[in-house]
């Protein structure tokens, strides 16, 4: 990680740092506790915005008021369609004495790339596709901190889809649960996900999960994910049925309209399962790539064996991501069988996404 700023007798120090990370999944959040563990050891005070995609100009425009302050950027990625918005915020924050730290696992543009490395104060890059964002952001700021090793993982099993690690599963529903009622009430996100990145940042998963009675401390909390669990399990067995599969390049598409209250991994987990498709139809088999389309047009993309690339896959939708998961667009839409075929058809164009593997 780079030092704290040098500067000129006359330039203030750097006393505060900023994190922005993604605010949809444990990856996201679990860089986000790193980087605050980072923040105590360097004695900075410490704020974190937890955001999304479609608030990068209201997010970057609060950056640009920011001054003297280490700004660290955690899982989320860059594409031309926002480098103005991004551009103008960080130029403005490193004009007030700011330094920029960012670190991803998404799929860049070059120029996105270049912008960010031709900034002023030295700004730092760090884009591996081969781990989580949590990974990343571990092995820049804290490689030999327990804690920090900790989140890593669990940000592992979530994003790389392994769910081998129970609290993982777990912490990756009381995510939604969490987001998904901010939503609904319509508070602030980060504020509603704040006491649970505060106890990761402090104490690990040790924060908030029992392991030997295998729930959540918090019994509200707990209540509300097997709540969700039960409503989820119905609602992607539901959606699940509605499905649409074709073959291409030898491999086994399947898209399926996801409810709202779910998300593409909840949809991913459930369906790389072949008990769960068992239960389903004892004909339905686990597909190589799968996709979901949301109600506003969004497009989640999980892979259920080797030999398909999520991030090429959701490249030829406008998207990005790491092999094992990815996100793309398709837009608004009527007629969801329509909306297969079209997918299906632009797929077939393409042999990027099949792997040789």
């Amino acid at each position: 990680m780079p030092e704290e700023r040098k500067s000129e007798p006359n330039a203030k120090k750097i006393t505060s740092l900023l994190s922005i990370s993604h605010d949809k999944d444990v990856d996201g959040l679990a860089s986000a506790a790193i980087v605050w563990r980072y923040a105590k050891t360097k004695n900075l005070d410490f704020k974190a915005i937890l955001t999304d995609y479609g608030s990068f100009e209201q997010v970057f425009s609060a950056i640009a008021k920011k001054r003297d302050t280490l700004i660290i950027i955690t899982d989320l990625g860059m594409d031309d369609t926002i480098i103005d918005i991004v551009q103008k915020g960080l130029t403005k924050a490193i004009s007030q004495g700011c330094r920029i730290v960012w670190l991803d696992h998404h799929q860049w543009s070059d120029n996105a790339i270049k912008m960010i490395l031709s900034l002023g104060n030295k700004p730092v890059l760090k884009v591996n596709h081969e781990f989580c964002a949590a990974e990343i952001t571990h092995k820049v700021l804290l490689p030999r901190d327990d804690i920090s090793t900790e989140l890593a993982k669990i940000a592992h099993d979530t994003d790389f889809n392994l769910r081998e690690i129970e609290a993982a599963t777990a912490l990756t529903d009381a995510v939604s649960v969490i987001r998904f009622g901010a939503i609904d009430k319509k508070v602030d996100v980060t504020d509603s996900l704040h006491p649970v990145l505060t106890k990761l940042a402090e104490s690990g998963m040790s924060g908030v999960w029992d392991n030997d009675a295998h729930r959540f401390k918090d019994s509200l909390l707990n209540k509300r994910v097997e709540h969700y669990r039960k409503e989820k399990t119905k609602k992607m067995r539901k959606a699940l049925a509605g499905h649409s599969d074709q073959v291409i390049h030898g491999k086994l598409v399947r898209v399926v309209e996801i409810p709202s209250g779910l998300t593409s991994t909840d949809i991913g987990t459930f369906a790389s399962n072949q008990e769960n498709l068992n239960s389903i139809d004892p004909e339905l088999k686990v597909a190589d790539l799968l996709l979901s389309l949301s109600q506003g047009g969004m497009l989640g993309f999980r892979r259920g064996r080797d030999g398909v690339l999520c991030n090429a896959a959701a490249k030829m939708f406008n998207g990005g991501g790491h092999p094992y998961a990815a996100g793309g667009e398709y837009g608004l839409y009527e007629d969801f069988q329509a909306v297969c075929d079209d997918i299906f058809l632009t797929l077939s164009k393409s042999k990027a996404w099949v792997s040789e593997s």
